[in-house]
């Protein structure tokens, strides 16, 4: 019985720290804790900015001469569902994507890991007095 190559690791998996969005600025970013963005494993993960939250489901696509993150997601803008899609790219260990909201508003958005960044999810939760990122 032949065996399979192990996969690579997912360079994505992990909770990146949402720390600039084009349409949005850091205050809104960071409404009800640390906006942040999560790739977990099996495809799925979810997110938070603002009063916007969602799940998503991912893919790894072959993009240009690398790979990139194309993701859906469903969730709520305040009290009002939504959903959309959206996608991103690693460039020099930072995520930088773009989200879009179905037949509304899109924002480019840039994202760090903690280690990769000054600000962490869980010192910035304390600092705000927000929950704990789950």
């Amino acid at each position: 019985m032949a065996r399979r190559a192990p996969k690579s690791p997912n360079p994505f998996t992990g909770t990146w720290r949402i720390v600039e969005m084009e349409q949005w600025d850091k205050d809104y970013i960071d409404l009800e804790g640390p906006g942040f963005i999560k790739f977990a494993k099996g495809g799925n993960g979810h997110f938070r900015f603002g009063a916007v939250q969602g799940d998503l489901d991912f893919r790894i696509e072959s993009y240009a001469e690398t790979k990139r993150i194309e993701f859906s997601w469903e969730g709520n803008n305040d009290a009002d569902p939504a959903c959309g899609r959206g996608w991103a790219v690693l460039k020099n260990g930072t995520l930088h994507g773009q989200l879009f909201f179905h037949r509304g508003e899109e924002s480019s958005f840039r994202a760090t890991q903690p280690s990769r960044s000054n600000h962490t999810p869980n010192a910035d939760a304390r600092k705000s007095g927000a929950r704990r990122l789950a």
